[in-house]
């Protein structure tokens, strides 16, 4: 029987597995779905009172702060709606639709972006897709964060009312880099 702490609380799935000889442990499918895990992803381990917790690793999550100040700061500097994402989910934003995507599960389009490691600069409008369902009509910057040769997530400037410059690729280019390098760290 598996316990699933989050925060104080408790719940038992029902679910069991056997450890194999080499303390090998299949996750099953309808955690790993409704957890966001993926194949290459990292898992925590954490001792929590009369067992352990588990729960999905994430780099970017573990600096959401500077991200979301990143986020900000591009923003107003740029005028410009400013995003970046970890492999599944949006972990910081600015601009005027932060509630509609901050914290939402990312388009599998946008995480195709992040598993092929994509570099693009749409000057001329084209469709784009944070969350699915949801296509915006925009020129855009997607630059994908790389650290340790893994890919971890995405940096993606956006401007609805006119194209995205050089200068907004130059700036996005620099804070990617900034990102791997800290990460690295």
């Amino acid at each position: 029987m598996f316990k699933i702490y989050i925060g104080d609380f408790m719940f038992e799935s029902g679910l069991t597995r056997k450890i194999d000889g080499l303390g090998r442990l299949v996750i099953p499918k309808e955690i790993r779905d409704r957890f966001f895990i993926h194949e290459n992803d990292y898992l925590e381990f954490l001792i929590y009172r009369d067992g352990f917790y588990v729960r999905k690793y994430s780099r970017l999550g573990k600096i959401t702060s500077l991200a979301q100040e990143l986020c900000d700061t591009l923003n107003k500097y740029l005028n410009a709606e400013v995003l970046i994402a970890e492999r599944d989910k949006v972990v910081a934003y600015s601009g005027i639709y932060k509630d509609k995507y901050l914290g939402k599960e990312i388009s599998k389009s946008l995480s195709k972006s992040i598993r092929r490691r994509e570099s693009l600069f749409e000057i001329y409008k084209k469709k784009l897709q944070i969350i699915e369902d949801d296509d915006i009509i925009c020129s855009y910057i997607n630059e994908t964060i790389v650290s340790n040769c893994e890919e971890v997530g995405i940096i993606s400037l956006y401007r609805t009312d006119k194209s995205v410059t050089e200068t907004d690729l130059k700036i996005i280019n620099i804070v990617s880099s900034f990102l791997t390098r800290y990460l690295e760290e």
